[in-house]
């Protein structure tokens, strides 16, 4: 049970961390995200979403950010541990539902 928590050490917060991963880290684009991962040598992985302000208010952007953050949550056990994870949501993410999402996975 206590795999499924999403710790504060688990999340990319920093500047210099965003630029790195951006800079040397691969990416993988498919129709409900985009990816961005590189590896960071630690036991565990780190997770950042990004959603840019032209998916609405900030109460909107946030709701998305939730449900990515919970999606990959519920789902940490299929991540390779030891990697930066820069999830954000292309342009087609407005047609699908948080229910579509779980039923995805």
């Amino acid at each position: 049970m206590s795999d499924q928590k999403l710790p504060k050490r688990e999340r990319l917060k920093f500047n210099k961390d965003f630029k790195r991963a951006f800079e040397k880290g691969k990416r993988i684009i498919d129709t409900y995200f985009v990816i961005i991962y590189f590896e960071n040598n630690l036991r565990y992985s780190r997770i950042a979403t990004v959603v840019r302000k032209d998916f609405g208010k900030a109460f909107q952007r946030n709701k998305i950010k939730r449900y990515i953050r919970e999606i990959y949550r519920t789902n940490k056990r299929f991540f390779q541990k030891g990697m930066i994870l820069c999830l954000y949501p292309p342009e087609s993410f407005y047609l699908i539902t948080f229910v579509k999402l779980v039923i995805l996975n």
